[in-house]
């Protein structure tokens, strides 16, 4: 279906989709954008968009706003829903991770403290946690996996396989809470390949795991791609053991619709097919 949406006022960018699968825009927003108006969502329902993907687990906290930003989408702005949960590989956490006091800059306040439990499955059960009563409403879950730390990755054949692993219990701890599994994560450094070790066919015993879980012909994990550029599913260069996507984020950090100065979405385009009812 081909989609045509035009982003109209002062400062907004003028988008048009091109045509590709049942797709529709959207936006992702964090604890970054903070509270939002409600002359902020009726413009964003004016522009066409359908569907708002909202941070649960930000690597080292709650998004304390997760739960009043998904419920202003669906009952101020008629969007559909869904939630992601930033992945860290070191179990380390801010000390006030379930209700962040944060500087002016939106860091949590005091030296990071060890998790209450190691590995990603403790990570998932604080998003879904974030989320309230809006769980019931998400369509999916995605797991952010991307390095946040200045320092890269290390690549060491034990590091990565660790690190696998947790991207596994990840997403099987989502499935344990009946929401479909997503992965968000992007062809380039510091993301899936520098983080996981897996090539397009790699042999290692864990990447193929990783390969089979994702095309699992009976529950596939999609993919949610990052690629600056035009509002487009198509032109994929596969990698990671995906040969399509089901959702692009293709502009970052965008002060549109009557946000505050200072605050931002990002854009998304996505196979609507993704926010089928959970």
């Amino acid at each position: 279906m081909a989609v045509c949406l035009a982003f109209q006022g002062s400062h907004l960018d003028q988008v048009q989709a091109a045509s590709v699968r049942q797709a529709g825009l959207g936006v992702d927003v964090d604890f970054y954008t903070g509270p939002i108006d409600r002359g902020v969502w009726l413009n964003m329902e004016k522009a066409g968009i359908e569907f708002v993907i909202a941070q649960a687990w930000g690597g080292r906290s709650m998004n304390e706003f997760a739960a009043s930003q998904l419920l202003q989408a669906r009952s101020i702005g008629r969007m559909k829903e869904a939630a992601y949960i930033l992945l860290n590989f070191d179990d380390k956490v801010c000390p006030t991770y379930a209700n962040p006091v944060r500087d002016r800059n939106g860091k949590c306040l005091g030296d990071a403290v060890l998790q209450d439990q190691p590995g990603a499955r403790w990570q998932v059960r604080q998003g879904l946690a974030a989320l309230r009563s809006e769980l019931a409403y998400a369509a999916f879950i995605a797991l952010d996996v991307e390095w946040f730390l200045n320092a890269d990755p290390p690549a060491d054949p034990e590091a990565q396989a660790r690190r696998r692993l947790r991207i596994l219990d990840g997403i099987d701890e989502v499935r344990k809470s009946n929401k479909k599994a997503v992965i968000y994560t992007r062809n380039g450094q510091r993301h899936w390949r520098d983080i996981t070790g897996c090539e397009t066919n790699s042999s290692l015993t864990d990447c193929i795991a990783l390969s089979e879980v994702i095309n699992d012909p009976a529950a596939p994990i999609p993919l949610w791609d990052v690629q600056d550029g035009v509002p487009d599913l198509e032109s994929f260069q596969p990698y990671g053991g995906w040969s399509t996507r089901s959702g692009r984020q293709y502009k970052l950090d965008r002060n549109l619709f009557g946000l505050l100065p200072q605050r931002t979405v990002d854009l998304n385009v996505f196979d609507l097919s993704l926010f089928s009812s959970p």
